[in-house]
């Protein structure tokens, strides 16, 4: 009898736990998915702050194979061009579907985390983050923007003197991109908006997730890809037609979202 009994209490703890894990996440989680874990229009998915990573990384790379002191003009502007591409992809001429640079994937982040604050089920928490967020972040899109330049400059230059002296430059600011910098020497980056780096960032937007109450988990790829924003700007859930909450196209076809975000 007892045996019987503890398996009762063990299938509905089973049955309590999928209707948990089917339950649908707020919009507002939704759109911190879009930041953290995965958005249809990126190359491979991921979310939008979680690419701008990966290509401040890979900018940070070249920007550093360029100021290793070569003296080939050629190999320098080759990856001075890489770097830039990296960090601004529509200002160097990136292709179309290849468009996220690291100042686009993060200008990406803050908009849904913006989305996120301005969602009528948003927390106290992530409404009180969103502006911090966006303030903060814009440091990193001025570097950016500065690392397009001075790139243009490099690409323009027949003085391999010129490009040694601009590409530690980028070097030092594709650094500041990915870890933040110290400017007022106090031993503490990110000590203000313009040192942020997204190390900093990140910390920032993890601190907030730990936060959050109900707590946030990671949102399910069917509900990532679903939401629909409407004309009036309201934010539902496509109509799901799929058994497979796996599946990052199911409910009707086509990326997540009838043209929305």
């Amino acid at each position: 009898m007892k045996q019987a009994y503890a398996w009762t209490l063990l299938i509905a703890a089973i049955l309590a736990m999928a209707g948990c894990a089917s339950r649908a996440p707020t919009i507002a989680h939704v759109h911190i998915g879009h930041a953290m874990t995965g958005w249809y229009e990126t190359p491979n998915k991921e979310g939008l702050f979680v690419l701008a990573e990966k290509k401040a990384g890979e900018s940070l790379k070249y920007a550093q194979a360029a100021a290793d002191g070569s003296r080939d003009l050629k190999r320098i502007k080759t990856n001075i061009a890489r770097a830039g591409m990296l960090c601004d992809g529509e200002a160097m001429g990136n292709e179309p579907k290849a468009q996220y640079g690291v100042k686009q994937a993060l200008a990406g982040a803050v908009s849904h985390i913006t989305y996120a604050a301005t969602s009528l089920d948003a927390t106290a928490n992530t409404r009180a983050f969103a502006d911090g967020f966006a303030t903060n972040a814009a440091g990193v899109m001025d570097r950016c923007d500065l690392i397009t330049a001075l790139s243009s400059d490099i690409g323009g230059t027949e003085s391999v003197e010129e490009a040694g002296l601009l590409a530690p430059e980028i070097e030092k600011l594709a650094h500041a991109n990915l870890h933040g910098e110290d400017l007022d020497g106090d031993g503490i980056v990110g000590s203000y908006a313009n040192e942020y780096g997204l190390a900093q960032l990140r910390r920032d937007i993890e601190s907030m997730i730990a936060r959050e109450d109900p707590p946030y988990t990671t949102v399910n790829k069917w509900y990532l890809f679903n939401l629909i924003r409407l004309p009036d700007g309201s934010w539902i859930f496509r109509k799901r037609q799929t058994t497979s909450q796996d599946d990052p196209y199911g409910g009707g076809g086509g990326g997540g979202g009838g043209g929305g975000y």
